[in-house]
């Protein structure tokens, strides 16, 4: 007679995004550049949007600079 055997649980991690949503035109379009001895630049591939930013450290993620680019492109619009 045989052992019963074990049930495999596979544990997924959840990963940060690599694309965003755009906040002038909506399209999920945009990548984040993230480069320590040029500026860093957020572009929407589809409505042509730019932002760059310089000095940014190595340990910021595109998450982080993609909510700055957020938090400023608001504070312009309204």
């Amino acid at each position: 007679m045989g052992r019963k055997r074990r049930k495999v649980i596979k544990v997924t991690r959840r990963k940060l995004p690599k694309v965003f949503s755009c906040p002038q035109c909506g399209m999920a379009s945009i990548r984040v550049l993230i480069n320590s001895e040029e500026p860093s630049k957020v572009v929407c591939g589809s409505c042509g949007l730019t932002w760059e930013k310089a000095n940014v450290s190595n340990k910021k993620e595109a998450i982080d600079l993609y909510n700055e680019f957020v938090d400023e492109f608001m504070s312009r619009r309204g």
